[in-house]
C-alpha cells in the first residue's frame, strides 16, 4: 500500500475514534445537565411524593381533592402541609370557600393526641357565610387533617394563639372541633 494512502486511513481512523469519544462525552454533559434542571424545577421522584386527601366545602356537603406533595415525616411537619394546602382552597373554583390571607401561626401536637391549629386573626375576620358554611369551613379543616396523620384523635383551632367562642356566630370554639363537626348535614 501507498505512504500516503497509510497516513490517510490512519488519519481518518484517528478522526473517526476523536468524533466517537467527543460524541460520547457531549451526550453525556447533556444528560447530566438536563437531570440537574430536573432536580432544580421540583421534579421528585414518584416515591419522594405522597398523596393528601383535602376536603373543601361545596354547596351543601364536602368535596375531596388529592393533592401531591414532596414526603415529610414527622406528624406536625405533614399538619402543617395539610393546613397549607387547605388555606389555599380547592383548584377548580372560582368563589373562595377559605378566607383570605390567613397564617399559620403554629401547629402543636399535645399529650392528648389533640392537634392544636394556631391561626392568623383573618380566618375570624375575613369569614363570610351562614351556619352551613361556617359547619362545612371546620368540617373541612377536620377531616382533612384527621385523613392524613395517624395518631391524631381530634383538632382545636386558635385564633392568635388564644381560644375564641365562635369564627362566625354560629358553633362554640370553645372545645375541640371533633363533637361540632360530627353532626350530619344532610
Amino acid at each position: 500500500m501507498d505512504k500516503k494512502k497509510v497516513i490517510g486511513v490512519s488519519v481518518l481512523f484517528l478522526l473517526f475514534i476523536s468524533g466517537v469519544f467527543v460524541g460520547y462525552w457531549y451526550f453525556s454533559s447533556i444528560k447530566a445537565v438536563s437531570k440537574k434542571i430536573e432536580i432544580k424545577n421540583g421534579a421528585e421522584n414518584a416515591e419522594d411524593l405522597y398523596s393528601l386527601r383535602m376536603y373543601y366545602p361545596a354547596g351543601e356537603h364536602l368535596q375531596i381533592e388529592e393533592r401531591r406533595l414532596p414526603r415529610r415525616t414527622l406528624p406536625v411537619a405533614i399538619a402543617e402541609a395539610v393546613v397549607e394546602q387547605y388555606l389555599k382552597g380547592p383548584i377548580d373554583t372560582k368563589v373562595p370557600v377559605v378566607p383570605k390571607e390567613v397564617k399559620i401561626l403554629g401547629i402543636y401536637k399535645g399529650a392528648d393526641r389533640i392537634l392544636y391549629v394556631d391561626l392568623s386573626e383573618e380566618f375570624r375576620k375575613n369569614f363570610r357565610g351562614d351556619a352551613i358554611s361556617e359547619l362545612l369551613l371546620l368540617k373541612g379543616l377536620y377531616q382533612s387533617i384527621i385523613s392524613n396523620i395517624e395518631d391524631i384523635q381530634d383538632v382545636k383551632v386558635l385564633i392568635e394563639g388564644k381560644e375564641v367562642e365562635t369564627l362566625g356566630g354560629h358553633f362554640y370554639l370553645k372545645y375541640p372541633l371533633k363533637g361540632i363537626v360530627s353532626y350530619e348535614t344532610s
